[in-house]
């Protein structure tokens, strides 16, 4: 089954029906804003569109500026920001009709902190006049190009947050409700969901799945779009770059894709064959014929895959500098051959290209896409940068719940900004991902990381002062466990487990509420030689390759049965290709959940997984995204496809339902066998392709020899197909997570908001920055038309507003009795409680 949703509204060749994939195509009326801001003829005027243009190529002008990459921030802000920033500058004051574009805030904040003396001019350029609108474009409020995949959807929201609070401090008016991920590899199905939930309307992208991307594999472009690809639905079925995506919840996004890269307009005034970086495999060349025919080439690429008058060329490569008189080039071009080509040209942001679309958007597709797998290396390179901001965040937030009812402290407010400014850097794609090379990642990103985790640290202690006593520990229901012979039995009140030392003490039987889970074995580690590098794993281009080599339970292992408190923890240590690996299995009678750890040391060019071979039977394979759920198959465009899950997978048969929880992100498989894994370890260097080609467009390495750990957590629940884990399961796995010593406190935490719905949880409680009052946001992940009470013991609420998570206030709530009616009829709803006897920071 294909996980897309198909309406076609207007002037398109696929009525009702199904595309070729199988996927139903229902009747959905988009209700996107865009567009509706400003009438057709007047946006057109300012634009400086002719009434009587039919086909408007709108260039629209940026340079995409990785946090870190190559380089450290620094080095990126000396080498290139600056002469960019300077050269930006005079081309604006140059031409008071030329418009440039910003992708995030985190460069503009150091150029304007570097430079105060230049603050006067970037204002002019980003401040909208009565004449005319601003030159100088924000993209986005985030500081990051944040990935979507794997940060905590609470780090994205504050990345969207924090840099609309710089630009809201340095009293910049700006407020982007467009969002640019151009170099993302893949995005969130739910990235409507969380537009939505930060005040967003539109999006560009580039990379999806099963697109061309220019020397990144050694299959020929007519390859491309692969079949059953996202890119196959736009680019040859619909034949549209624009489209309406919705995800579940009814989220709405006005999007575009980037067929052709996001720097399809670098190499308009150029001869050769590329511009990066600020160096050019090329030489200028601005003559009238060169640029016509860059232009009528574009044309040809891009018409075929319009369905309104626009058609979008990116001009953004990488740390290149503005094209030198750029509309002075497109002027002549309009003067000269308008009247043969029947094409116009303009210079725009990229929200004046939406805002043109917003007039059309009754012709173009509602469409609901899981643009993934792009790639599926990244998933599980450098695992610390996963675990690490995860738990973080988690930090962060315990102690922004803990704190939001009281009185500020100086001290804790200082330590929750460090911590949060810090954390949301690791967004970015080229950080939390792991493909920075390893002198970028264990620099800058981890010092990055070790400052937000001492300041969440400390904000936590501070903010727990003086909080609840632990309770004693309550008696814990007995487990049993003998050996008999060469088996191990572990016998708790909610599954029986036995180990085989002919199969490496792996578990061969796991029965959980009278089921049998396994139809052979659990918990083995497989190691497969992997020529991938931090971006792909190495089936993933023509010429890798990704091969068992070795697994545990073809080896001897050792085993040693630990008691601990309530429980036993099973050690199992096997050698694996010269490499020592450590699983551990935790088994508490008092805890539904089956605990797996594994740790250990990879060698390179190698990936380690741990594999369950699950009993067959017809199953559904449901997994949490980043701003909601989604069920997805077991296999797409690769064999294994591996899937990126933030904490819990779902295999969900028709009366049971098992689940894996992860500590942090993981990279998952369940193969057509049967076979259920995720990668516990991976070494990952250089892509090569046939044992000794490098491949041009992923030209750096990386290597992880330290140790790699990983935790996972196993469980079964009954009931029907698509029937949530319980709220109190959920609750359970909140904490698994969390170090002991603070368990009382999260417990604590859960009382001082409440909602009279078990299945709304808080993802946030905070102190608001902007106005006055306490932010919380509520996660219901069936959220369909329900209103709830949110309540705050032993206070009473004055007033609620509802709010996007820049804590921009909507609309008004009902209050009533000292509580607040919410209608949930999203997935993430953000509001404003105000509170007597809650001072503001």
């Amino acid at each position: 089954m294909c996980s897309y949703t198909v309406t076609i509204i207007g002037s398109c060749s696929i009525g009702r029906g199904s595309c070729t994939h199988g996927c139903e195509m229902t009747a959905l009326t988009p209700a996107l804003s865009q567009g509706e801001r400003e009438p057709s003829a007047t946006l057109r005027e300012r634009l400086g569109i002719p009434t009587d243009a039919r086909r408007i190529l709108v260039f629209t002008e940026s340079s995409h500026w990785d946090t870190n990459w190559l380089q450290t921030s620094e080095e990126y802000f000396r080498s290139r920001i600056e002469p960019i920033f300077f050269g930006v500058l005079r081309a604006l004051e140059d031409d008071p009709l030329r418009v440039y574009c910003i992708e995030s805030v985190f460069f503009l904040r150091l150029f304007w902190a570097r430079h105060p003396e230049a603050r006067d001019r970037l204002r002019a350029l980003l401040e909208p006049t009565a004449a005319r609108p601003a030159q100088l474009r924000m993209l986005s409020s985030s500081f990051t190009t944040a990935d979507t995949l794997l940060p905590h959807p609470e780090a994205i929201l504050r990345d969207f947050h924090l840099g609309q609070e710089w630009l809201r401090r340095q009293g910049l008016s700006a407020y982007p409700t467009t969002a640019y991920f151009p170099d993302n590899f893949g995005h969130s199905p739910h990235l409507p969901s969380l537009m939505r939930a930060v005040g967003v309307d539109s999006v560009g992208v580039t990379r999806i799945d099963g697109m061309y991307f220019v020397a990144s594999d050694f299959r020929g472009q007519s390859a491309y779009p692969l079949k059953g690809s996202t890119a196959e639905v736009l680019q040859k079925q619909l034949r549209t770059l624009d489209f309406i995506w919705k995800d579940d919840d009814g989220a709405e996004v006005l999007c575009h894709w980037n067929a052709f890269t996001y720097f399809q307009g670098d190499m308009l005034a150029h001869a050769g064959i590329i511009r990066w970086n600020g160096h050019a495999a090329a030489i200028p060349w601005r003559t009238r014929g060169h640029i016509a025919r860059r232009i009528d080439g574009f044309v040809r690429q891009l018409e075929p895959l319009a369905r309104t008058p626009y058609l979008l060329c990116p001009i953004g490569m990488d740390f290149n500098d503005p094209i030198t008189d750029l509309r002075a080039l497109l002027e002549r071009y309009n003067r000269e051959r308008y009247g043969d080509t029947g094409t116009w040209t303009i210079l725009a942001g990229l929200d004046d290209h939406f805002a043109l679309l917003g007039q059309h958007k009754d012709d173009l597709p509602v469409l609901s896409v899981d643009p993934n797998p792009y790639w599926m290396g990244f998933y599980a390179s450098r695992p610390e940068l996963k675990q690490r901001p995860t738990r973080i965040t988690r930090t962060l937030v315990l102690a922004e719940k803990l704190s939001a009812l009281e009185p500020p402290d100086a001290k804790l407010e200082a330590a929750l900004h460090k911590g949060w400014s810090n954390v949301v850097l690791m967004n970015h794609h080229d950080a939390i991902t792991g493909t920075s090379p390893d002198r970028i990642s264990h620099s800058e990103q981890k010092t990055w990381l070790d400052d937000a985790e001492a300041a969440a640290k400390d904000a936590l202690r501070r903010a727990s002062a003086g909080g609840p006593v632990p309770a004693p520990i309550a008696p814990t229901r007995e487990i049993q466990w003998r050996r008999e012979g060469s088996s191990l039995r572990v016998t708790t009140p909610h599954y029986a487990l036995c180990f085989s030392r002919a199969r490496g003490w792996c578990i061969t039987s796991f029965v959980a509420l009278g089921k049998e889970q396994l139809m052979g074995i659990g918990f083995d580690l497989i190691v497969y030689s992997d020529e991938g590098g931090l971006w792909r794993l190495g089936h993933e281009y023509r010429g890798g390759g990704f091969t068992e080599r070795d697994r545990a339970s073809l080896r001897p292992a050792k085993i040693d049965v630990v008691a601990i408190e309530g429980g036993v923890a099973i050690v199992l240590q096997s050698d694996l290709r010269g490499k020592r690996f450590t699983r551990t299995v935790t088994c508490r009678g008092d805890d539904p959940l089956l605990r797996l750890r594994v740790e250990g040391h990879v060698a390179r060019r190698q990936t380690v997984t741990a594999r369950f071979e699950m009993t067959h039977g017809p199953v559904g394979l449901r997994m949490d995204t980043i701003g909601g759920s989604i069920e997805r198959p077991r296999e797409r465009g690769h064999s294994p496809t591996f899937w990126p899950v933030p904490s819990t997978l779902s295999l969900r048969g028709p009366t049971h339902a098992l689940h894996c929880a992860f500590e942090a992100p993981s990279a998952v498989s369940f193969s057509p066998a049967h076979a259920l894994e995720w990668i516990v370890a991976r070494n990952s260097t250089k892509e090569r392709a046939f044992g000794i080609l490098p491949v041009l467009a992923h030209p750096i390495g990386g290597t992880n020899d330290a140790l790699q750990t990983h935790e996972a957590a196993m469980f079964v629940t009954t009931g029907p197909v698509g029937h949530p884990i319980p709220p109190e399961l959920r609750r359970r796995l909140e904490l698994a997570w969390l170090p002991d010593d603070i368990h009382a406190v999260k417990r604590w935490v859960r009382t001082l908001v409440q909602c009279d719905d078990a299945d709304v949880s808080f993802s946030a409680i905070k102190r608001a920055d902007v106005g006055d009052g306490v932010i919380v946001r509520l996660i219901h992940e069936h959220p369909w038309g329900k209103s709830v009470n949110i309540a705050i013991p032993g206070r009473e609420i004055r007033a609620a507003f509802l709010c996007d998570a820049r804590e921009h206030d909507l609309a008004p709530l009902e209050v009533a009795g000292g509580e607040a009616r919410v209608g949930i009829v999203q997935r993430l709803t953000t509001v404003r409680l105000l509170v007597p006897g809650c001072p503001d920071a």
